[in-house]
């Protein structure tokens, strides 16, 4: 990917990746095992983990790699181009304003083609800079985005949009929420102990958008902005 052209963000909007791209005849199989697929992920979570925040959501092509297609192929690969366009790309600690934040997101089932599960996407910062961050699939099925940003909330514990927030702090199990597992209550426990507190801020405004969904240029500019990821 040396003289591969550089992409400004780290997943395009035409991937709709699903296991439907997995490869069908013997043909392909055999083109894919000439692929060094499963190396590429590897260090494109590599990347991630330690200095990469902006690439979390795009590691969806992670999910493939036990039977990785064409179209897979092509989302690691540009992945690999974004980062070649952004290597210059750190983690900046100013010290200033050394506050613990934390930002969460959802998006209901629209990552996941084939589970229809949703994504969980939450971003702790330190100085205004990321210190923690995370991508992933919810492990329980939900029905509706305020079933999805209760989970996200419990998992991350911190901001929440309104709705997610209405719950927690209601103790009465609406009759919609009976089927939810016990433990994402668990949130309920940190607000009654003032271990942490939930508000409401605007989508243009939480950086976590870019753990759940495929971003724009502008809005992935200020994402990165927020966490302290710049040059």
């Amino acid at each position: 990917m040396d003289n591969s052209k550089p992409v400004s963000v780290p997943l395009g909007s035409h991937f709709k990746l699903s296991k439907k791209e997995s490869p069908s005849t013997r043909e392909e199989y055999a083109e894919m095992k000439k692929v060094p697929h499963a190396s590429a992920i590897g260090s494109i979570i590599y990347a991630m983990v330690y200095t990469r925040p902006d690439i979390a959501q795009a590691v969806v092509v992670s999910q493939f790699m036990g039977d990785p297609g064409k179209q897979h192929w092509e989302a690691v690969k540009w992945i690999l181009r974004y980062l070649r366009g952004t290597i210059e790309k750190v983690l900046c600690f100013n010290g200033k304003n050394v506050k613990l934040v934390g930002y969460v997101d959802t998006d209901l089932a629209s990552n996941d083609l084939d589970g229809r599960r949703s994504t969980t996407g939450y971003v702790f910062t330190y100085g205004g800079t990321a210190i923690s961050w995370t991508s992933k699939l919810q492990k329980t099925i939900v029905l509706s985005t305020m079933e999805a940003e209760y989970v996200a909330a419990t998992e991350a514990s911190k901001e929440m949009r309104q709705s997610a927030i209405f719950l927690a702090k209601n103790l009465a199990f609406h009759s919609k929420t009976k089927h939810m597992e016990l433990k994402y209550h668990y949130i309920q426990h940190l607000l009654e102990m003032k271990i942490v507190q939930l508000e409401k801020i605007l989508g243009s405004e939480n950086p976590a958008d870019m753990f759940t969904k495929v971003m724009t240029l502008e809005k992935l500019k200020l994402c990165v902005a927020s966490i302290g990821l710049g040059t």
